[in-house]
């Protein structure tokens, strides 16, 4: 949630006209430079022999609704002709709910083992500095150059690129409302904190990002959230104490129960993305339903994407399954079904068919940038994982 240096991709913006993929990704000074460790600098990557020598098997930790082969995400490279399960099955695929990033990065830690998986920009160094991931061959990947580059070079360590970027977006405070008052939105990220509708919230169980939130409003408000001091981090986990019990849980799963809870009227506020958005203004109507747009405190931004496992048996598969993903015409689908932008820079706003929900989520608007605090890398990861463990233990 840490902002990402926004003069890079205005002139990035300007190039592209304003393509979808740039808004979202605001900054004032950029990802900072691992300094705890991580892979020593050799020359790039490459990977021979065939595909056909590989197993024909995946095992993918990724995000909910992005697995390939009849959910959303994956009529994708059927449009470009570049379908991975078209070409090899879905049934030589085996995914595991990805969760949130500290607990896929925890699982690999920990041993478990992964072909690809898809983290967010804010964990490339974490998972590189685990050993836990090797690079890509991206002579292997033919839309990369296609990538905006100010989002690729956040996945490059000591020359090597570990991390491909494809999907990015918002997160903010999804409301109901026909129950929320509007003088309470305008609390921002403290409608969370809000007793009036004690039982009607639900933050997520996003392990750092709870506390990151928290640091924002904290008293003072922590100068770097992904970079809080003890003092800060220690308020921060205060706070996050004080709102357990407001909440009438915290959601684990996208589909699973935050957006069920929220159909029904279990919950009426909520830490949500713009899919959840898209999918609850279809189910109760755009009148009853809100994405927060500039929260007092500032709207959160993150880019995702690919990463490759260590030592995986089967790398060209893996390559050919990213390349499936960062073609054009799947990026697009991807921004049209998820309202997520892309890191591909031959989408443009007029690859967006809701060009209403494009505009309310300035989908088209690199200046949206401005606003947003972009997740970034936290030296002091396992701090803030102990603090969101305590105070779920409190």
């Amino acid at each position: 949630m840490r902002r990402m240096d926004r003069r890079d991709f205005l002139k990035g913006s300007a190039a592209l006209g304003g393509a979808v993929v740039l808004s979202g990704c605001g900054s004032s000074s950029g990802i900072k430079a691992d300094t705890g460790g991580g892979a020593s600098s050799v020359a790039p990557v490459t990977y021979g022999g065939d595909v056909s020598a590989e197993p024909n098997k995946l095992v993918i930790s990724e995000w909910p609704g992005y697995e390939a082969g009849g959910t959303k995400a994956q009529t994708y490279g059927l449009l470009a002709g570049k379908s991975y399960t078209k070409k090899y099955g879905a049934g030589s695929l085996k995914y595991a709910d990805y969760g949130n990033d500290d607990k896929c990065l925890n699982a690999m830690k920990a041993g478990q083992k992964f072909d690809l998986l898809h983290p967010c920009v804010g964990y490339v160094h974490d998972y590189v500095n685990a050993g836990v991931v090797e690079p890509f061959d991206t002579s292997l990947l033919s839309n990369f150059p296609n990538l905006y580059p100010e989002m690729t070079a956040r996945g490059v360590i000591d020359g090597q690129q570990y991390w491909i970027p494809w999907d990015w977006g918002f997160s903010s405070i999804l409301y109901r409302t026909d129950k929320v008052d509007p003088a309470d939105a305008a609390e921002g990220w403290g409608l969370f904190w809000n007793e009036k509708y004690s039982g009607k919230i639900s933050m997520w169980d996003g392990g750092s990002t709870p506390v990151e939130i928290a640091g924002l409003l904290s008293d003072p408000p922590a100068k770097e959230p992904y970079h809080m001091t003890a003092d800060e981090l220690d308020r921060a986990k205060q706070l996050l104490i004080t709102q357990k019990p407001l909440n009438k849980f915290y959601w684990t799963s996208e589909y699973g129960n935050m957006q069920p809870a929220f159909k029904s009227g279990d919950i009426w506020v909520t830490y949500s993305w713009p899919n959840d958005y898209k999918d609850m203004a279809a189910a109760l109507g755009e009148d009853k339903v809100e994405f927060m747009q500039e929260p007092s405190q500032g709207i959160l931004a993150w880019v995702c994407g690919f990463m490759l496992g260590k030592d995986t048996a089967s790398p060209i598969h893996a390559h050919e399954y990213v390349e499936s993903f960062i073609n054009k015409a799947a990026c697009a689908q991807m921004t049209n079904a998820f309202a997520y932008g892309t890191s591909n820079t031959e989408v443009t706003p007029a690859d967006i068919t809701d060009k209403a929900l494009a505009e309310s989520l300035k989908l088209g608007d690199p200046h949206a940038i401005e606003s947003a605090h972009l997740q970034s890398w936290a030296p002091n990861r396992r701090a803030l994982q102990q603090a969101w463990q305590e105070v779920k233990a409190s």
